[in-house]
């Protein structure tokens, strides 16, 4: 996306916003209640900085000027967005995922689906059972924007071959993980 298309989609994002708190002022639509169509105040560009170098990246361009230019953590899907200091449980990367690490993958993938002993050995963070079953893992390089309910949670890669980009994990649901994708079936960042 270039400047101009950026700085539309910004504006588009500000009157969405603006129009939601007008049209469900009592706030009916799903996770409305915890932020009331709302945005934490923008983040200054030497905050911004500390916290690239606190995670160990460099943020994508459109999403450090939506941060720095409409708003830091707050209104978005589900229950809104989290900041990047966050400490909300449900932003699970603050527990142990790298984001300079490259999110590896390109295409979607079931973790549910790995079994050890079957090439999987050598992806790093994957935590097996006793009965060599996939139990867990940190995604590197994807930096978790927000919680959906149920376990389900929206990221985006901040490093990796697909930095930029918006995926979905829904693990939880038994659905894996996925990039996320406009009615035209371009992925979207």
């Amino acid at each position: 996306m270039n400047t101009t298309e950026t700085t539309s989609t910004l504006g588009r994002i500000r009157e969405k916003l603006q129009c939601l708190r007008t049209l469900d002022v009592s706030h009916e639509q799903f996770g409305a209640k915890s932020h009331e169509y709302r945005l934490g105040s923008p983040l200054a560009e030497v905050m911004l900085q500390y916290q690239e170098q606190r995670l160990g990246v460099a943020l994508p361009y459109e999403y450090r000027r939506f941060i720095t230019e409409i708003g830091h953590g707050g209104a978005g899907p589900y229950y809104g967005l989290f900041t990047l200091d966050s400490q909300d449980p449900e932003c699970i990367h603050i527990f142990g995922g790298d984001l300079s690490k490259p999110f590896p993958w390109t295409a979607s993938f079931n973790p549910d689906e790995w079994e050890r002993g079957r090439g999987k050995e050598d992806i790093e963070g994957v935590e097996w059972d006793e009965n060599g079953k996939y139990a867990g893992m940190f995604l590197p390089g994807a930096l978790y924007l927000c919680h959906c309910g149920c376990a389900i949670r929206i990221f985006l890669i901040v490093c990796g071959p697909c930095k930029g980009e918006v995926w979905r994990d829904s693990q939880a649901t038994g659905e894996g993980i996925y990039p996320e994708v406009d009615i035209h079936g371009n992925r979207v960042g």
